[in-house]
């Protein structure tokens, strides 16, 4: 087995931070936040009071350059994500609502002094923190891929279970479009490609490779 999927197995079974783990005098100022998709959580620059943890939904984190919006990356069920309000006064990036969502805000002065305090919720905190820059990493090496076709195939072959042949498909295909930086469209006519080429079938919720398919990749 590659180091990649020993690291994304090690991933699935840390013992990951949930608001849960919080003190209880931390858990009382926590507030939940419901969103609808498109409404905006924070954006960009604003004062950075608040860490997010998302109990559902999914949410995207973008920047603005030049009047141009930049994905990031997405945040889903299980996720923190704002952790750099510890260390900086504003907002990094936006955060917008996909789905339907709701997420807990954690104070960040109060959820600094808890850190000080608890060797164990620091330790369950790194974790997290682990999981979110392994997952970045994916995601940019994947974003390096020059051909489309090859980016999409890198993509599935990561998400394929030692062994198996079918992909759980576990995302709108808009969100899978914008981690390969990709249009909706072009995902589409290359996804049918592969299919006509007979590398994969498609389900509403699957992707199955071929034996053919997986004989090619593997050339």
């Amino acid at each position: 087995m590659c180091l990649s999927s020993v690291l994304n197995i090690l991933l699935l079974i840390m013992d990951l931070l949930t608001p849960a783990d919080l003190p209880p005098e931390l858990q009382r100022c926590t507030q939940h936040r419901i969103l609808t998709p498109g409404q905006i959580l924070v954006q960009q620059g604003e004062p950075a009071q608040y860490l997010f943890w998302v109990a559902t939904g999914q949410l995207r984190l973008v920047g603005f350059v030049k009047q141009q919006m930049i994905t990031y990356y997405f945040v889903a069920a299980g996720d923190f994500f704002g952790e750099s309000v510890l260390h900086f006064d504003t907002y990094g990036c936006t955060v917008i609502a996909e789905v339907p969502s709701e997420v807990i805000a954690i104070p960040k002065a109060e959820f600094a002094l808890a850190l000080r305090q608890s060797p164990n919720l620091s330790e369950r905190y790194l974790a997290s923190l682990t999981h979110r820059f392994h997952s970045v990493k994916i995601l940019l090496e994947l974003r390096s891929i020059n051909s489309a076709r090859e980016r999409l195939l890198h993509y599935l072959m990561q998400r394929r279970s030692p062994g198996q042949t079918t992909v759980a498909v576990d995302k709108p295909l808009k969100v899978i479009a914008s981690e390969l930086a990709l249009t909706p469209e072009a995902l589409s006519r290359l996804l049918a490609r592969l299919q006509a080429d007979g590398i994969i079938s498609r389900k509403k919720r699957s992707i199955t490779f071929s034996q053919k398919g997986l004989e090619d990749i593997a050339k």
